[in-house]
């Protein structure tokens, strides 16, 4: 039995280190198809014009509503700010228990989500350290929203494989994650257009790899709104 148990988990770890081995190659591969697809460039360009026109004409508004008004306790919105630390804990949480309870589907989604996330945080400090912005309260390195990119890339990633039951109220979670950003003067609006930009662009183009196809055709899951029963679909975009 002992001998069986040192086995598995001598696979495991030579899973894990392929993978940690393979990461670099992969995230520049991601890397070069998240510029590359026009879909992107168009989403990030809009983002950018969108993110710049707010910062003119809208960021000292919707700063100084925030000043004055606060929807939620302040530890109701602290808890709002830890949303992206408890996803990015999960993604490793899951990623660890596919590899050791040898669970493919927990493993596959897991792995996507820590790529995705690995270069999101790239992309994301890389900005950061070129536009040197601050925040409303003077942090600096605030453009564009970490927080922000994080929530969106890990929605993202689950409305890919699980579809919009599963994505939509991830976004939403993104949203809170967006208003407590505000609400706490640690970025502007405009930093939060640009972060939400770059967390869709990057968990779509990386989840759209790796996500399982059948004869090019979308695998999700499905549920039948009369009966509650359930299944998978086939779907694909014309």
């Amino acid at each position: 039995m002992t001998a069986g148990c040192d086995s598995n988990r001598s696979e495991s770890w030579k899973v894990i280190r392929e993978d940690l081995h393979g990461l670099p190659g992969s995230m520049w591969q991601d890397s070069k198809d998240l510029v590359g697809q026009k879909e992107n460039l168009a989403i990030l360009l809009a983002a950018g014009g969108a993110s710049g026109y707010v910062r003119c004409a809208q960021d000292d508004g919707i700063a100084n509503h925030f000043e004055n008004q606060h929807t939620f306790s302040r530890d109701f919105t602290i808890a709002q700010g830890a949303i992206p630390l408890a996803e990015l804990s999960l993604s490793g949480a899951g990623y660890l228990f596919g590899v050791l309870a040898e669970d493919d589907e927990m493993y596959q989604v897991a792995r996507t989500m820590m790529e995705a996330q690995a270069i999101n945080g790239l992309y994301t400090e890389t900005l950061k350290l070129i536009a040197q912005d601050y925040g409303p309260n003077g942090e600096k390195l605030a453009w564009p929203s970490g927080h922000t990119s994080v929530s969106v890339t890990f929605a993202t990633v689950m409305n890919e494989y699980y579809g919009p039951w599963v994505g939509l109220p991830l976004y939403a979670l993104s949203g809170f994650v967006m208003y407590e950003r505000m609400e706490t003067a640690e970025h502007w609006a405009s930093d939060l257009i640009f972060g939400a930009a770059v967390g869709y662009t990057v968990g779509k183009t990386v989840a759209g790899k790796y996500k399982p196809e059948v004869f090019g055709m979308n695998v999700l899951p499905y549920v039948d709104p009369q009966t509650g029963g359930t299944g998978i679909m086939l779907t694909k975009q014309f």
